[in-house]
């Protein structure tokens, strides 16, 4: 099983900004990631769509988008694009054996489920050097918990600040190299 690191925020925090960052600042450093990551664009109206954003190479695919539940269901109010799930599967699959690191964004309660990310997590703490997840805060016992991870290489957690981050970065870098 790989090593494994964790970009943490909370409900609505900065996971994915941050995640697209650590992705950003690691191939600056010289290193191969792969993976993906998620980005919201909200329109004026306020529904909101999930794209899925590949680490290497940029493609991106739709992942989820708001809908309206009926009056009185306690269902969620976000749809999934299985199509989205299937292209980070693949995405791990190619990107996990060649790569340093392999960030992983949106890692929560379907993936605990067995649904969702779950086999591309699988996938790429099975073949890749060292993994990223980014994971919401009241996630992450219950991730680390369902997955039988030991403790992180590097730990961030949005609203630690620009040097914290950095320093994550760097961390993440030494541990993948080394």
């Amino acid at each position: 099983m790989s090593r494994w690191a964790a970009v943490v925020a909370g409900k609505g925090g900065r996971r994915s900004r941050a995640a697209r960052e650590v992705a950003e600042a690691l191939a600056a450093r010289g290193l191969r990631v792969g993976g993906f990551t998620q980005r919201t664009i909200e329109d004026d109206a306020g529904a909101k769509t999930i794209g899925l954003m590949r680490a290497a190479g940029g493609a991106e695919v739709p992942l989820a988008r708001s809908v309206v539940p009926p009056p009185g269901s306690s269902g969620c109010s976000i749809v999934f694009e299985a199509a989205g799930f299937e292209a980070a599967r693949r995405w791990v699959a190619e990107d996990a054996p060649g790569s340093d690191v392999v960030v992983l964004d949106g890692i929560g309660k379907l993936e605990l489920g067995g649904e969702g990310h779950r086999a591309a997590v699988a996938r790429a703490l099975a073949d890749a050097r060292l993994v990223v997840l980014a994971v919401r805060d009241d996630q992450l016992v219950y991730v680390i918990e369902a997955l039988g991870l030991e403790e992180p290489v590097a730990a961030y957690t949005d609203g630690d600040g620009p040097a914290a981050l950095d320093a994550f970065v760097a961390e993440v870098a030494r541990a993948a190299r080394g």
